[in-house]
């Protein structure tokens, strides 16, 4: 269950940056998570809740924006929607492909008191 260590480190830039600006309370946090990143999203919000209580993000609301899959084909130089790794390109059929988003997990943002 690697989403729980996931969460610490999720929690851990919350309470930094909670830190840095003063405030006492997170109401919300936005999470840019990629299709490809192999994250459970119930998993991750199910911990999330669990290691926050007690701190500034105790109850606060998690939510989450999907990225989807891309690559770049590295042989007709097309971009395509990629759903999992090893898929073909559209355009040509190879499996030559450069993942271009996708792999992500970042806090994009948090709303605070």
């Amino acid at each position: 269950m690697h989403e729980l260590w996931l969460c610490k480190s999720i929690l851990e830039i919350i309470k930094q940056n909670a830190i840095a600006i003063n405030c006492t309370r997170v109401k919300k946090i936005v999470l840019e998570i990629g299709q490809l990143s192999a994250v459970e999203k119930d998993s991750l919000i199910f911990s999330f809740n669990v290691i926050a209580e007690g701190t500034v993000a105790e109850n606060a609301e998690l939510h989450i924006i999907d990225i989807p899959g891309e690559a770049q084909c590295e042989s007709c130089q097309q971009k395509v929607p990629l759903r999992q790794y090893y898929d073909e390109c559209h355009s040509c059929g190879s499996h030559s492909l450069k993942v271009t988003q996708g792999e992500e997990l970042r806090v994009k943002s948090m709303v605070v008191e």
